[in-house]
């Protein structure tokens, strides 16, 4: 037993096969030495590869009323974790039927909810027992009209750069965009960012997607999507893939790179776009791969698939590096969960009106607690 655990290169064999991160915190506990090899990053990038974060459930619901925890089946290794997050997601929104979940990452949960004239937002983490909930300070963009999108957003990586949460406000008047972004830091917010863009045509504003990359991409009713790039505090235009209309969601790639995941009917599609520093590469989109789900989505409706003219799948949420899809069936009110890789399909929920996903999956790089203060960290 000492010649293979005393071996730095057969430890790592036997790290990487333990299959979840809660099991590799685990040995993390164990001495120091376990723990230098566990968080290395280039261990950590061999263990995401082989083992990526597994998705625990969703949270379905519809702004400003009731959300519920929707935990999915896991193996016997990861069942603990699931209780953890439905019961305090549970706790969580029976305490306000009025919150709104504007956002869901990395295992992380922000809501909102409006009191006498004010807008409050807090910062749920169900997976860590330690700063479980963060009720930020008051957020200092205020909505001046209904023609304001405001959105606030975890970063992908949870906060390790000290980001807590950022805030977008964007406006649309006189010909012209205008985006306000404030950053949350352990210090409070930091000065705000504003960019204008004057187009000849005032586009509606539709969407805005999370931070990617250090980008802000704002989907408008006009076919072209805005990318505001924080960096350098401009806009650009990001053209999408040829036929691809509103039907689709975005999604980030680990080494900076993009996903698309489209559907038309029920063609779901995939394309990848790569990304230099400046912004989107000059290669433009690429289709990976293209298939029907339709034979599958009636096998798992069961006798609850109804088909009418025109018939089609929407898609409502989409998980990083594009491993999974949610797609909503409009006539049968059946949500799908599509693994993109084995192209499985499940129906995991069947609403009855219509509604919100947000996917909640494991943290990603694991939470490493500090020697002998296991039990008040991830599991």
């Amino acid at each position: 037993m000492a010649a293979v655990l005393g071996d730095d290169d057969l430890l790592r064999e036997i790290l990487i096969r333990l299959g979840f991160p809660n099991y590799l915190v685990r040995a993390a506990i164990v001495c120091k030495w376990w723990l230098l090899h566990a968080s290395d990053p280039a261990f950590l990038r061999r263990f995401h590869d082989r083992h990526p974060p597994r998705l625990l459930g969703f949270c379905v619901g519809h702004p400003h009323h009731s959300y519920k925890f929707v935990p999915l089946p896991q193996p016997p290794e990861l069942a603990a974790l699931s209780r953890r997050v439905a019961s305090f997601c549970d706790d969580a929104f029976a305490r306000s039927r009025a919150q709104w979940i504007t956002h869901c990452r990395n295992g992380r949960l922000v809501t909102e909810i409006f009191v006498r004239g004010t807008f409050r937002y807090s910062l749920l983490a169900p997976l860590l027992a330690v700063e479980s909930e963060l009720v930020p300070p008051p957020n200092p963009l205020l909505y001046s009209n209904r023609s304001c999108l405001n959105r606030m957003f975890v970063p992908r990586d949870g906060g390790r750069d000290g980001i807590t949460l950022v805030n977008v406000k964007l406006a649309n008047a006189r010909r012209q965009v205008r985006a306000t972004v404030y950053v949350l830091r352990s210090g409070g917010w930091g000065v705000p960012t504003t960019v204008r863009k004057s187009v000849g045509v005032a586009p509606g504003l539709k969407d805005v997607l999370p931070p990617i990359h250090g980008k802000i991409f704002i989907v408008t009713t006009l076919g072209y999507t805005l990318v505001l790039d924080l960096t350098k505090a401009r806009f650009t235009t990001f053209e999408l893939p040829d036929g691809v209309g509103s039907n689709f969601m975005l999604s980030c790639v680990e080494d900076s790179d993009l996903y698309l995941v489209s559907t038309n009917g029920f063609q779901l599609s995939v394309w990848l776009h790569r990304m230099t520093r400046d912004g989107p590469s000059v290669g433009g989109w690429l289709l990976v791969d293209t298939f029907c789900v339709l034979e599958a989505c009636t096998r798992a409706a069961g006798d609850r698939w109804v088909r009418q003219n025109d018939d089609l799948v929407d898609v409502l949420a989409i998980g990083d590096n594009a491993e999974f899809v949610f797609l909503d069936h409009l006539p049968s009110g059946v949500v799908f969960l599509v693994h993109l890789r084995s192209k499985v399909v499940q129906k995991v929920y069947q609403r009855v009106h219509r509604i919100g996903i947000l996917p909640v999956t494991m943290i990603w790089p694991p939470v490493f607690p500090a020697r002998n203060a296991g039990h008040d960290q991830e599991e």
